[in-house]
């Protein structure tokens, strides 16, 4: 499933969940949802939008994600949407007199607020796309300073200079995580060195984002966090925890803030 509850940084306190009419959008457990004021699709929720700018900037932020899809009513468990890995209850629109009447109501689905720097919400980390995991980075030249990881046939060089940490998967440096303060496409720098040599074979994966404050964005389908991201789009938020360890299960523990960002793309 996409975004799941992982906390209360105000002590000790359950999520607050409360009950919203879904516009026409069909909507999974675990996606982002905002309001549906501009999207013109009636009710109180839709699909959250892609960031396309910073988010001090944007009309619309989420505010939650859909934790349960109320019954009775038009409501399915589906193993496959659009031909990715994610699972889920799924409620599609109900709009017409004939169906609301039938179904015993409207669309509705529960969401948990992301209550900003209070609510922490673990996430998936893919890139673009759900199911697709980071890249993985193989080091091709060695390096003796511990400085720089450089590699081949990847797109990572989007990423903001100092929003980025790259973890190191197989090696003498395995399990150490590093800010890369240096981006591009076939190399990353590190101003802090890992403790040992890089070689050759090493592998590592980068993803766009660093402890504490951070940009992030969703792809189209607001159920995960794109890794691999432009941070000159991006929603304002804090990590808390960052797990890159392993390839297709990468996620981060974060909140959502309203901070103003520095990053360019």
């Amino acid at each position: 499933m996409g975004f799941t509850y992982a906390g209360n940084l105000g002590g000790a306190g359950a999520p607050v969940i409360r009950r919203f009419q879904t516009s026409t959008d069909t909507l999974y457990q675990g996606v982002l949802v905002q309001s549906a004021q501009v999207g013109g699709g009636g009710g109180h929720v839709q699909l959250a939008d892609v960031a396309t700018e910073l988010s001090d900037s944007m009309d619309l932020l989420p505010f939650g994600f859909v934790t349960g899809i109320v019954a009775p009513g038009d409501h399915t468990y589906t193993a496959s949407v659009s031909g990715t890995a994610q699972y889920g209850d799924t409620r599609t629109a109900l709009t017409t007199l004939a169906t609301v009447l039938a179904n015993g109501g409207p669309s509705e689905v529960d969401v948990c607020y992301m209550i900003p720097m209070v609510t922490m919400v673990r996430a998936p980390l893919f890139n673009a796309a759900w199911g697709t995991a980071l890249t993985e980075l193989t080091e091709t030249s060695g390096d003796a300073t511990g400085l720089t990881v450089t590699h081949a046939g990847d797109a990572i060089s989007d990423i903001a200079d100092d929003f980025g940490t790259i973890y190191c998967r197989s090696g003498a440096n395995r399990g150490q995580y590093r800010v890369v303060t240096t981006g591009g496409a076939n190399a990353n720098v590190c101003t802090v060195a890992f403790p040992y040599a890089i070689a050759v074979g090493d592998v590592f994966v980068m993803a766009s984002m660093v402890l504490g404050p951070m940009g992030w964005n969703i792809p189209a389908t607001a159920d995960c966090i794109d890794g691999n991201h432009a941070l000159g789009d991006s929603f304002g938020g804090f990590c808390h925890d960052l797990n890159l360890e392993e390839s297709g299960k990468e996620y981060c523990v974060f909140s959502l803030t309203t901070m103003k960002h520095r990053y360019t793309s």
